[in-house]
């Protein structure tokens, strides 16, 4: 019995790396989320509640988001997906107690690990795996922060 390679010769290494893994939506910048984030309506904005937020409100963001974006749609459907599943994840134990533990830090911190932390278009973020990103950022400023502080004393 012999196998065969279902990939032609012609097949160049580059052209093979570019092959989506459709389990996986493509990274952001935070900065994006951040925008979707201000864009909830009144009273919300660069903060996520205890209660979470509605469907309704959600819509809201996307409509508006989809609407001031210039990105093209697969940029703007990532992100889209990005914000709904950080949402859908800072509704866990952890992640609501280290955002209402360090505030606004936290939440940047969140951001910037559900701008390119792996996001299964199916089931979401790891909630688990996203706290563990927030608290060791957190860990990791406040070491750069008293490094920092050490170094202004001397």
């Amino acid at each position: 019995m012999s196998f065969r390679s279902t990939t032609s010769p012609s097949v160049s290494a580059a052209s093979a790396a570019a092959v989506l893994d459709p389990s996986d939506v493509p990274t952001v910048a935070a900065r994006e989320l951040a925008l979707a984030l201000k864009m909830l309506p009144a009273g919300k904005g660069l903060i996520i509640p205890r209660e979470g937020i509605s469907e309704r409100d959600l819509r809201h963001v996307e409509q508006a988001f989809w609407q001031f974006s210039k990105r093209d749609r697969t940029r703007k459907s990532a992100v889209l997906l990005r914000f709904r599943s950080l949402i859908e994840a800072c509704q866990s134990r952890r992640l609501l107690a280290l955002l209402a533990g360090h505030g606004p830090e936290a939440l940047v911190h969140a951001l910037s690990a559900a701008a390119t932390m792996r996001l299964n278009a199916k089931w979401g973020f790891n909630p688990h795996k996203l706290a563990r990103a927030v608290s060791e950022a957190l860990a990791g400023a406040s070491v750069a922060g008293v490094g920092a502080s050490v170094a202004l004393a001397a």
